[in-house]
C-alpha cells in the first residue's frame, strides 16, 4: 500500500514537472508580438502628431489597423485631427468612433455631437469629371469646415464623385441645387442618360440617416 502511494506521487511529480517545460502557446505569443507592435507605433504617432507631421501619422496609423489590435484611444484621436487637417471628415468621424468604444473622454464626445448636429452625409455621383462642379452658397469661415468643403470641390474635381460629410448649407453640384441638413443623408447623380433626354433635374434622394450616439460606461 505505502509503496503505490510513493508511485502515485512520484508519477504526480512527474506531470508536475511536464507541464512546467511544455512549449508556450504559440497563438498567444504571436498576440504578445503583435501588442509589442502596437505599443511602439502608437508613441510613434504621439510624437508625430505632436510635431503635427501628418502624413507620417496617416502612414503609420494605416500601419496599425492592418495589426487588427486593440489601440489607446488616444492614437486613434490623433488619427481623427490627422484627417481633419485634410478635410476628410467621413474618417475623422470613423476615428473618433473608434476612439470612444470604452469610456471616451469630454473631447471626443463634444467632437462626434458637432459633427452630428453641424454636418450631413453627402454623396455625389457625374458621369464626367471635370464637369463635376461643386459650389457652396456660402463658404465657411471656420478653418475645419472650409477645409472639408473646399476637399470635396477638389475631390469631385479630380475624380468626379465624392461620398463624405459637408458642413450644413445650400450647395450646388452641376447646376442641381440642394441642401445639406445634419441626420440627413443626401444623393445626388447625374447620369450620361439624363444628359442624352436634356432632362434638367438629376436624381436626388434624401434620408434619414442615425446619428450617433456616445454613452460613457461606468
Amino acid at each position: 500500500m505505502y509503496k503505490l502511494i510513493a508511485i502515485m506521487i512520484g508519477l504526480s511529480g512527474f506531470t508536475a514537472a511536464a507541464d512546467e517545460t511544455s512549449p508556450p502557446d504559440p497563438d498567444a505569443a504571436a498576440v504578445d508580438v503583435a501588442m509589442a507592435e502596437v505599443h511602439r507605433i502608437s508613441d510613434e504617432i504621439r510624437n508625430l502628431g505632436r510635431r503635427q507631421i501628418w502624413s507620417g501619422v496617416e502612414r503609420k496609423y494605416m500601419q496599425l489597423l492592418k495589426l487588427e489590435q486593440t489601440a489607446p484611444a488616444d492614437v486613434h484621436l490623433v488619427a481623427a485631427y490627422s484627417a481633419r487637417e485634410r478635410g476628410e471628415l467621413l474618417l475623422v468621424f470613423d476615428r473618433l468612433s473608434r476612439a470612444a468604444q470604452g469610456k471616451p473622454t469630454q473631447a471626443v464626445v463634444d467632437w462626434l455631437w458637432d459633427l452630428d448636429h453641424n454636418y450631413g452625409r453627402v454623396e455625389l455621383i457625374a458621369d464626367r469629371r471635370r464637369t463635376a462642379i461643386l459650389s457652396a452658397n456660402e463658404m465657411p469661415l471656420d478653418p475645419s469646415p472650409r477645409k472639408a468643403v473646399q476637399t470635396a470641390i477638389q475631390v469631385c474635381d479630380d475624380k468626379g464623385k465624392f461620398n463624405g460629410l459637408l458642413p450644413r448649407g445650400e450647395y450646388v453640384f452641376v447646376g442641381q441645387k440642394f441642401r445639406v441638413e445634419p441626420g440627413i443623408a443626401v444623393r445626388v447623380e447625374v447620369s450620361p442618360k439624363m444628359r442624352r433626354q436634356g432632362m434638367n433635374e438629376p436624381t436626388i434622394v434624401y434620408r434619414e440617416l442615425p446619428t450617433a450616439v456616445v454613452k460613457e460606461k461606468n
